[in-house]
């Protein structure tokens, strides 16, 4: 924006003069103008893939599809390449009623995957199984052999409808509780952890193609749950497998609050211990929630918040260094939704909030800034090295952490720092400040 009202100013600057009585209407035109601009083509989707991630995506539910603002940014911006549905393939949306399946919501989601800028989105399908989110028939006592019936019939029909669309699938959601201790799940009372293997089995023979993946929040780092929720957890994957379950990957739900997450090196060191059971790690429903939430927001809030989705995000990236040339890695970023208009966090903790990367009006925060410009530093530095120019990065295709915290700052435009608003306010400044100039040189007596 900056570029382009110093590109500008030349130009029109011999006509000021003749203009200068229409100088106002001539600078609210110039801003509602440069408004409408999309900034500096940041597409995080473009430079994710570039730092050498799959994709950069977002959840999204059926009621934001019939918001226009909302729809041009998730498909008119190039920012998203994945798309994960947050409620329309639960139980409760496609079998309410048992045997009767109903998939309108979910087929609106999955088709508008397949339109926007950039084409085809990858579809990252959500869930088969979970304790809550349950019609009411499922929630009833059943024998061993009839819950075996029941998740059958379910797993077939939701994998099978959407067989192709789907590069993976959350076939079990949160299993396990904060304590180490698996929830009692109407499927848990009667099948105990053999649900979980015979939910996999199930999927990979319906779906073969579609990566199958266990999903849960706290897995991040030991610090965020009192028990050992972990080990549990890489426990259960190896049992499930060692009894011929299929489990490719793991998903960091990552809701996190600010100034409560853990350090980009905690959560790699965890990404790798279940690198050794799965091959790849993906973070799932990325928030990072602002508790107590204070109104107004500050900057010290913002920058906060911006450094720790630059933790988690640079983990997704950092733990691939030990990857480099083989199957397994982070494959990429989903946010549980773009913008706080719609983010889950006040209805259900109404003293938090402001989780997003986009705020309730579509601005971008320093959060998004931060993110954007790791990719590119990451996608800078592979760059550099295909091109054969020395770089350090120990070969493994991206920059030096001094690089990325340098990057990791910047706002649009290179305005260190800054998020939209602050920026709109400096081009506003430099924009009185020319006409300001071209009044006192043309105009000396007025």
């Amino acid at each position: 924006m900056k570029l382009l009202i110093s590109t500008m100013f030349p130009v029109v600057q011999p006509f000021l003069s003749f203009l200068f009585p229409l100088r106002l209407p001539l600078l609210l035109f110039l801003l509602a103008f440069a408004s409408t601009l999309p900034l500096a083509s940041a597409q995080l989707d473009k430079y994710a893939k570039l730092a050498g991630l799959s994709y950069f995506g977002t959840a999204v539910d059926n009621p934001r599809l019939y918001n226009e603002q909302y729809m041009s940014v998730l498909q008119g911006s190039g920012e998203f390449g994945s798309l994960t549905p947050i409620n329309a393939q639960k139980w409760k949306k496609t079998e309410e009623v048992q045997g009767v399946f109903t998939w309108a919501e979910a087929d609106a989601i999955a088709n508008t995957a397949k339109a926007g800028v950039g084409g085809t989105k990858t579809l990252r399908c959500h869930t088969m199984v979970w304790y809550k989110g349950l019609p009411s028939w499922v929630e009833a006592t059943y024998s061993r052999n009839d819950m075996e019936k029941i998740l059958a019939s379910h797993i077939q029909n939701l994998a099978q409808h959407f067989k192709g669309r789907c590069y993976a699938w959350d076939v079990v959601n949160e299993a396990i509780d904060e304590n180490g201790v698996f929830r009692q799940s109407p499927m848990y009372k009667a099948m105990g952890l053999d649900f979980i293997t015979f939910s996999f089995k199930t999927a990979a023979k319906a779906d073969p193609d579609a990566k199958l993946y266990y999903n849960d929040y706290a897995l991040e780092s030991p610090s965020l749950s009192p028990g050992p929720k972990i080990s549990i957890t890489l426990a259960m994957l190896r049992t499930v497998q060692a009894q011929g379950g299929t489990i490719h990957g793991v998903g960091f739900q990552s809701h996190l609050k600010v100034g409560l997450v853990p350090s980009r090196t905690e959560i790699v060191n965890t990404m790798q211990q279940f690198l050794e059971v799965v091959d790849e790690v993906a973070i799932t429903e990325l928030d990072i929630r602002h508790s107590p939430l204070k109104v107004p927001s500050t900057r010290d809030m913002w920058n906060a918040q911006a450094r720790d989705y630059g933790e988690v995000v640079g983990a997704c990236l950092d733990v691939n260094k030990g990857y480099a040339g083989g199957g397994k890695r982070c494959v990429g970023v989903t946010l549980w939704d773009f913008t706080d208009k719609y983010s889950w966090v006040p209805s259900e903790i109404p003293t938090e909030g402001e989780a997003c990367m986009w705020d309730n009006n579509y601005v971008k925060k320093p959060a998004y800034w931060t993110v954007l410009n790791m990719f590119k530093a990451y996608a800078a530095g592979a760059s550099r090295r295909r091109a054969g120019v020395d770089v350090a990065d120990g070969g493994n295709g991206t920059v030096s952490e001094p690089d990325l915290e340098a990057a990791a700052p910047r706002g649009p435009e290179g305005l260190s720092g800054l998020g939209r608003e602050e920026a709109t306010k400096t081009i506003v400044a430099t924009t009185l400040a020319t006409t300001r100039r071209a009044k006192s040189t043309s105009m000396p007596g007025e």
